[in-house]
């Protein structure tokens, strides 16, 4: 068989970093007949021909693994990664604005279990028992091997055992959220919301957690490096969204300097060459002031903005700071903040350029 293994990617399990290891990309691949996603024309799944108990001989021959993850952290992942992408946030007939509303949206509960049936992503039918009995049928019976994400290197070492998969040592992140609570730091209420809300999906991970610990071989050894750089992200996020999209609240800000923001991203990639994500931070932090303080001198935002100290702050909280000042600012001047939705122009003389040793550039923003 020229090629055995079929990897289930289920949202929000670290499948991207799985299916870039696999294939030594850069990016993660189309979804096809190895690689179970979400197709991206129609944002339907395409597995769920593997978990309908018809179809258990037809893989029986195959390599078949997926990951699976706690459902509190997951929806929490889940939830902080696609606010920041409209077009699926769209998908939800009534946009929740907060992460309780999403939590009680019955689009988004049990969405592993919808998935892996091959529904829609955020589909409006509901999953049932009868869906959870066909799943764990066919984890049983074809089988198929089911990692945990919070025993991630464990995982990856199981799904190679008895296969051809070989993972490097080093094994970059793929897929970092910027801004998202961890699990401990989520309200007691909202964890048990979660629960009650997805409880197929807590019984198939309860399920799949006991079937890891009972095959995988806890003895067998494995050294894989995981190297974790939110950095490394910045690039292929810019390229997709408004760098400010992750942290400034005021989307309508957002959306009416577009005409600033987007030649200013493609101008760093494309233009100036930017591959480095951390001197893209910076330089994107130092247009952005430069832009304000030709464009609204002495105006009371610059006057705000001017007041940061940045100077020592690592570039990517300067984008925060910096966000989070403007968000202020605009809850505090809810009457007089008009003229500071008129669309800025872009000029390549905000952009600074780049020189030798060039380290944190805006430590001299503000002397």
């Amino acid at each position: 068989m020229k090629n055995s293994n079929i990897f289930i990617h289920i949202p929000k399990t670290g499948g991207t970093t799985i299916n870039t290891a696999m294939k030594n990309n850069y990016w993660q691949t189309e979804p096809d007949f190895n690689y179970r996603h979400i197709i991206p024309n129609t944002r339907e799944s395409n597995a769920g021909d593997i978990f309908d108990p018809r179809n258990i001989k037809k893989y029986s021959d195959f390599h078949l693994f997926m990951m699976m993850r706690d459902p509190i952290d997951r929806t929490a992942s889940e939830y902080y990664f696609i606010r920041e992408r409209r077009t699926f946030m769209e998908l939800i007939s009534k946009k929740p604005i907060d992460f309780r509303k999403y939590i009680n949206s019955k689009q988004t509960q049990n969405g592993v279990v919808n998935f892996l049936k091959g529904r829609p992503f955020f589909s409006s039918i509901p999953s049932t028992k009868k869906d959870l009995d066909d799943i764990i049928e066919c984890i049983d019976k074809t089988p198929i091997k089911t990692g945990i994400f919070e025993d991630f290197d464990a995982s990856l070492n199981y799904f190679s055992s008895g296969s051809d998969l070989k993972w490097k040592k080093n094994v970059e992140v793929k897929r970092m959220t910027f801004i998202r609570p961890r699990k401990e730091e989520i309200e007691d209420e909202l964890k048990s919301l979660i629960l009650s809300k997805n409880e197929l999906d807590k019984e198939l991970y309860d399920y799949c957690y006991n079937n890891f610990k009972n095959k995988h071989n806890q003895n067998s050894s494995f050294n894989i490096q995981f190297i974790k750089d939110k950095y490394n992200h910045v690039i292929p996020y810019a390229y997709n969204f408004c760098f400010f999209d992750f942290c400034l609240k005021n989307k309508k800000y957002i959306n009416n300097q577009e005409t600033f923001f987007k030649p200013l991203t493609f101008f760093l990639i494309q233009n100036r060459k930017i591959q480095d994500g951390k001197t893209f931070v910076e330089l994107w932090n130092r247009s952005f002031i430069n832009a304000i303080e030709d464009q609204f001198s002495g105006s009371t935002l610059q006057e705000a903005l001017s007041k940061i100290e940045l100077s020592n702050q690592d570039p990517f909280e300067c984008t925060i700071t910096i966000a989070h000042s403007i968000d202020a600012f605009f809850e505090k001047e809810k009457t007089s903040f008009h003229q500071y939705y008129n669309a800025m122009e872009f000029k390549e003389k905000y952009v600074p350029k780049v020189k030798s040793g060039f380290t944190s550039i805006i430590s001299s923003l503000f002397k």
